[in-house]
């Protein structure tokens, strides 16, 4: 559920943050990428339901696992729901203007972030407990990012630290019709064309040669199923099982960065995000050691490493960047089914 609910929201973030363009037929799709994300539309209603499902399946889970398993608090059972939950919350936070738990009353994404936070920790003492060394980082790193987006740096970096080179946690895919990675099935020419990489990327120099945003531009006269805006096909997921990341090493990096950048050590962080580019064979970062300049720096890495993994509209928001076209809405309303269903909506 949660795979389901990640792919389908790095299509529709993709949309709204301008990573992909809508090339195909989806009406709603083009009215996502134009910036309308306040009113209730088949397309948010669709990314709403589908993270609250993974949510609610998570949540109710470890509820039952804490009932019906021996010795629950150290199982990998529990700690593995807790983390996936966590990341869960994580999608509403970053993405919806207010958000509802359950059938509850509507909160800010602050609450989300704290809620998330409340469930790595969990899935963090669980863990240690079970000896799930892979889930134990998974939950460290995904606090650390909620420590970065609720404003502890120091707590951030402190996380972030304990995610060693090499980790990667990922969302798996298969071929049946509902394992499959949305992100393939809609922006690759073997599959579907209704989306392809947005044109901030493909004329980009650094972009370009940039092995994390990996495209094939096969020139103006290759054409969306629209049929009048170019389509240039992203390459990071070719097929309907290729795995997306979750959580690296990198963007533990990289939240290290950002945490010495707001506490003052612009020369810290030019370090680790020169780690994250030597890992991806790129020439060290040789411009000025600013908080400015460094800071400029650290958003193409963000926009690089994580590009396709549904981080650029709560970028755009906090980074208060100017690339997309204005005005647009600043996050996406909540889902109209739930408005339907929901009494402390209406």
């Amino acid at each position: 559920d949660y795979a389901l609910a990640y792919a389908n929201a790095i299509d529709i973030v993709g949309l709204f943050g301008q990573e992909l363009q809508h090339t195909g037929s989806f009406p709603t799709w083009r009215e996502v990428e134009t910036g309308i994300g306040t009113r209730p539309s088949g397309t948010g209603d669709q990314m709403y339901q589908n993270v609250s499902r993974a949510m609610w399946v998570a949540d109710t889970a470890a509820v039952r696992f804490r009932k019906i398993l021996p010795d629950p608090e150290k199982r990998f059972e529990l700690a593995s729901v807790l983390m996936w939950g966590g990341f869960a919350h994580f999608l509403l936070a970053d993405n919806f203007c207010a958000l509802t738990f359950h059938g509850g009353a509507p909160v800010t994404p602050k609450n989300g972030y704290e809620r998330a936070k409340a469930a790595f920790d969990d899935a963090v003492t669980v863990a240690t407990a079970a000896n799930r060394v892979d889930v134990l980082r998974g939950a460290l790193g995904g606090r650390a990012r909620v420590k970065l987006m609720l404003g502890d740096y120091a707590g951030a970096r402190t996380d972030a630290r304990l995610v060693p080179q090499g980790f990667r946690l990922q969302a798996l895919y298969g071929n049946n019709t509902r394992e499959n990675n949305a992100v393939a099935t809609n922006t690759t020419t073997l599959i579907r064309r209704e989306a392809g990489v947005h044109p901030r990327f493909y004329n980009d120099a650094q972009f370009k040669v940039d092995p994390r945003t990996s495209f094939r531009d096969k020139g103006d006269t290759a054409k969306g199923p629209d049929p009048i805006r170019k389509f240039v096909e992203q390459l990071k997921y070719p097929a309907r099982d290729t795995p997306i990341p979750v959580f690296t090493w990198q963007e533990a990096r990289l939240i290290e960065a950002e945490a010495e950048l707001q506490l003052g050590n612009p020369g810290a962080a030019v370090t680790l995000i020169n780690q994250v580019r030597a890992a991806a064979g790129l020439a060290a970062y040789s411009g000025a050691a600013t908080a400015a300049a460094v800071r400029a720096q650290l958003i193409f890495e963000r926009q690089a490493e994580l590009w396709l993994q549904a981080h650029s509209l709560v970028d755009w928001r906090r980074f208060t960047l100017t690339f997309a076209t204005q005005p647009r809405d600043q996050c996406f309303e909540i889902g109209q089914l739930e408005f339907d269903t929901n009494p402390n909506l209406r």
